[in-house]
Order: C-alpha cells, then structure tokens, then sequence
C-alpha cells in the first residue's frame, strides 16, 4: 500500500474533482485508516458499515458461484454509497450527492484503486 500521506492527498483530490462529499479507506474489519470525510460523518460508523455489507455480499456472490466482488453501490434518496475490496484487505468507500453521476463515481473509484 502508498505511504500514508500519498493517500490522504490522493482522496482529497479525487473528493474535490469529482465533487464528492468524502472517501475513506478502511481494514476487513471495519476500522478507519485513512479518511477524508466531512466533520458530520462518522468514520467509524461508515468503515464498520462498509466492511459488513462487502463481508454479507461477498458471501452471498460465494454461494452464488458468481467469482469475486468488483464492488457494491448503493443508491439512496441522498446520493450513493459505494464500496469495492482493494488489494484483498482493506475496502474504500465512497460517498457522493445525489446530483453526481454513477460513471463519474465508479471512475474515481478506480482511480483510487489504480494508485494504492
């Protein structure tokens, strides 16, 4: 994984150009590590969420026989919450307005995965 510092850079700039309202890249268990998220947001409750719905449906995608997990998104009246598995231990979640664009979303994703 990048240097610690690389990485805050890398999701307050992928937040700001893609007109996020935060990024935050957490463990397989739920715990924060790096995290550019609104004061109003509680990283800690949105690392926990984010690692128990990628833990919940990659089971069920197992049982499925339907291979690995790319990533979750969800929709919501308030915008989108996506998540994806990198490098196998850590999952990053990505949180934008409902004004933003899905394409938009899944390509800062990727750029955030590309980069780690």
């Amino acid at each position: 994984m990048a240097k610690v510092k690389e990485i805050e850079e890398l999701l307050s700039q992928v937040v700001k150009d893609n007109g996020l309202e935060g990024a935050l890249i957490a463990d397989m268990e739920g715990l924060p590590i790096i995290s550019n998220l609104p004061e109003s947001m509680d990283e800690y409750e949105i690392a926990a969420t984010a690692a128990a719905v990628l833990v919940i449906v990659e089971s069920k995608i197992g049982l499925a026989k339907k291979g690995s997990i790319k990533q979750v998104s969800i929709e919501v009246d308030g915008g989108y919450f996506v998540i994806a598995p990198i490098k196998g231990d850590y999952v990053v979640s990505i949180l934008a307005p409902k004004e933003a664009k899905l394409g938009i979303v899944l390509s800062a994703l990727k750029s955030i995965e590309k980069k780690i």
